[in-house]
């Protein structure tokens, strides 16, 4: 079995060897099927390939429930780059495209691998027909939910949507499931194997600490020019990266800092654009293909971006969001540098307070849920040692 899969591996994905042992159990514990899986691993640790390589070698057809339209974007065209048919169902697809799509799946012998939709996609009552006609004629072969912590109340991403997942998991029952993501604590692991109803799941769990990354937080009102400071580091960060052919991503709290960021940086020399819901998407998706096409060297975001992107550096007026098992791997020390500012113990307990209000009739349990983070946050801050993970 392991040798087959290796060669799988090489002939449909172009590696040599699995990424880590870890990796390879996964996968052979996918394929067997008679069970369940939750995986947490680090972004760059090849969770990808734990449900890919399976879909590949299945019959039918693997539908894979993602967060956000962008990141199943990246993964759709590199599966096609590779000749494997993937595609999206989604709000944005023409329609052209999306008869094309449903025309092969609902053909005798659909030539499609894997089909990625958000948890909002499946909910929706135009997909009903096309997902319970894949059901009825035994046709999915394996269900895999990406960011699977987004299913948890207790977790930094909840979508409610997600919740929803469960009862597409009971219509599911003999299909083989797959929960996937990057960060998950004891609490948000219980809550993801409830929420999605999984069977006595095997978990497959790597601890977070990275050690080729480094953090530190520096107080803003010791910076006689935040902007000079996070420029000189950015520099710094570009110039030390691999081949010189560093980018990297600045977090910010508001659109309107993500906008004021990015001006005074490329004032400054280092080009960069800013990526916020307030822009119209030609203008997002302008300025994240140039991003990654490495014409645009900073990307200044608000929290929502970034998943599964390289370098991160908090911007000097941050909400520190990301864990270590979020960033990926590089091969060198990724600078993570939070610029805080004591007026965030206020903002922030305003912002969480403000949303408690919101949220009043759920409960003491949903206060603390928000306001969790933030208590973690502090201590955090004063330690002696960032990388220390309790």
């Amino acid at each position: 079995m392991t040798t087959s899969l290796t060669e799988a591996l090489k002939r449909h994905f172009g590696f040599e060897k699995f990424r880590s042992k870890t990796q390879e159990d996964v996968v052979n514990a996918v394929i067997r099927g008679d069970k369940d899986v939750f995986v947490c691993m680090p972004t760059g640790a090849g969770k990808s390939i734990c449900y890919q390589l399976p879909a590949v070698l299945a019959e039918g057809i693997t539908l894979v429930i993602s967060p956000l339209i962008a990141l199943i974007q990246d993964q759709v065209d590199r599966l096609k780059s590779l000749n494997i048919p993937a595609c999206s169902i989604n709000s944005k697809l023409p329609v052209g495209e999306r008869r094309l799509i449903l025309a092969d799946l609902g053909s005798s012998s659909p030539k499609l691998k894997l089909l990625y939709i958000t948890p909002e996609m499946v909910a929706s009552p135009s997909f009903q027909p096309c997902l319970t006609d894949l059901c009825s004629r035994g046709l999915l072969s394996y269900l895999a939910v990406d960011e699977a912590h987004c299913v948890s109340q207790w977790g930094h991403d909840f979508r409610p949507d997600y919740l929803k997942l469960g009862e597409l998991r009971a219509r599911l029952a003999g299909v083989p499931c797959l929960a996937l993501t990057a960060t998950a604590p004891k609490n948000v692991l219980e809550d993801i194997i409830k929420s999605l109803r999984l069977r006595s799941p095997l978990s497959f769990v790597t601890p977070v600490f990275r050690s080729n990354l480094n953090y530190d937080v520096i107080f803003r009102e010791m910076l006689p020019n935040p902007y000079a400071h996070l420029h000189a580091f950015i520099t710094k960060a570009l110039d030390d990266s691999t081949n010189g052919q560093g980018c990297g991503i600045v977090y910010c709290r508001t659109r309107d800092g993500c906008e004021t960021v990015a001006h005074q940086l490329t004032k400054l020399g280092v080009l960069s654009k800013p990526y916020h819901a307030g822009l119209k998407t030609a203008d997002r998706t302008e300025a994240q293909n140039e991003w990654m096409q490495g014409k645009v060297l900073v990307i200044v975001a608000t929290i929502s971006f970034g998943l599964s992107l390289i370098g991160t550096w908090q911007s000097p007026w941050p909400v520190i969001t990301k864990s270590p098992g979020e960033l990926d791997e590089t091969g060198c020390p990724p600078p993570v540098a939070p610029t805080t500012h004591r007026k965030i113990r206020s903002s922030s307990t305003f912002s969480f307070a403000r949303k408690s209000d919101a949220n009043r009739r759920n409960g003491a349990r949903k206060r603390r849920v928000t306001k969790q983070p933030l208590q973690t946050l502090r201590p955090w801050c004063r330690s002696a040692c960032r990388k220390r993970s309790d």
